[in-house]
């Protein structure tokens, strides 16, 4: 078989001349698009929001470097129920709150049935 030369091949033009393809602008609109101006852009100034006093979350393994445990560790207290508060953000997203952990190495661990 004899190969095919691979490459840009312009396609011949069938129809009349000057009839338009689906994709073909009209001369008129096509200067008219030339010289249009481009639209002025103005830079608009960024509004700040107002600082909100935000308190941290931390996130287990944040958590378990503060209290000084290991993850594995704070993960079987929470199974327990014993340990410091955390709560949920989200459907797995667990976190825990320094006041939270300083209250917890202030007082100790809790046992099962103590809130």
């Amino acid at each position: 078989m004899a190969s095919r030369k691979r490459g840009s091949r312009t396609r011949k033009r069938r129809g009349d001349p000057g009839q338009l393809n689906l994709f073909d602008a009209p001369v008129e609109e096509a200067r008219a698009r030339a010289k249009r101006a481009a639209p002025l852009r103005v830079k608009t100034k960024r509004l700040k929001a107002a600082s909100v006093e935000r308190s941290v979350a931390f996130s287990p393994q944040e958590a378990a470097t503060y209290i000084g445990v290991t993850v594995s560790t704070l993960k079987s207290w929470r199974a327990k129920k014993i340990g410091p508060k955390w709560t949920h953000r989200g459907v797995r997203l667990i976190c825990y709150f320094p006041e939270d952990l300083d209250a917890f190495l202030r007082r100790g661990p809790r046992g099962p049935d103590k809130s």
